[in-house]
């Protein structure tokens, strides 16, 4: 977020919140330049026409009332009539035309991404699992040894091996029979 968002120690989603903080914020410190040295009555008109008026929305101005109201309760004569801050979120539901739709095509533009984004991942993915499927197809039906097969390939292969040497042990036995 930018600086552009903050005032004082808050942080503000939108740049109108901001504007309306700065501008609470200034209206701070102008009634605190007419307030210094103020009595409680002072005071307490300053707290109830700000609640009337509905002065302050943001929370920048919300804790300023808050001050006003706890020096307000240290005096006894106002203790019994001090109103509750009342609290009025900022409408972030009311976007002029331009603003909603800048909004709308800015998000248009984002599925559009999105979704072209989406349809490749779909294609690719199905590619992989074709790709996968052909892989299992062949390594079964391959006649080279591999994992799926190989104890089997490999006995096979001594098996012969073993027919192979009895049937030249044999041979070679006949011949030596034959032999003088």
């Amino acid at each position: 977020m930018s600086k552009e968002f903050i005032v004082g120690d808050y942080m503000f989603s939108s740049l109108e919140e901001a504007n309306i903080a700065k501008l609470e914020l200034d209206k701070i410190e102008k009634l605190n330049e007419k307030l210094v040295g103020a009595d409680v009555e002072l005071l307490y008109k300053v707290y109830n026409k700000s609640i009337e008026k509905n002065t302050f929305k943001t929370p920048v101005g919300l804790e300023y009332m808050k001050a006003i109201k706890k020096k307000l309760e240290k005096s006894p004569s106002f203790k019994a009539d001090i109103l509750p801050i009342p609290v009025n979120a900022l409408p972030h539901d009311e976007l002029s035309a331009e603003e909603r739709n800048e909004s709308l095509k800015r998000y248009k533009n984002e599925s559009k991404k999105y979704s072209t984004f989406f349809k490749w991942s779909l294609f690719i993915n199905a590619v992989l699992v074709i790709v996968i499927i052909a892989l299992f197809v062949i390594t079964s039906t391959s006649k080279n040894p591999n994992i799926l097969n190989y104890e089997n390939a490999l006995v096979d292969k001594y098996s012969a091996w073993e027919m192979e040497l009895e049937e030249r042990e044999r041979a070679v036995k006949e011949k030596e029979a034959n032999l003088p």
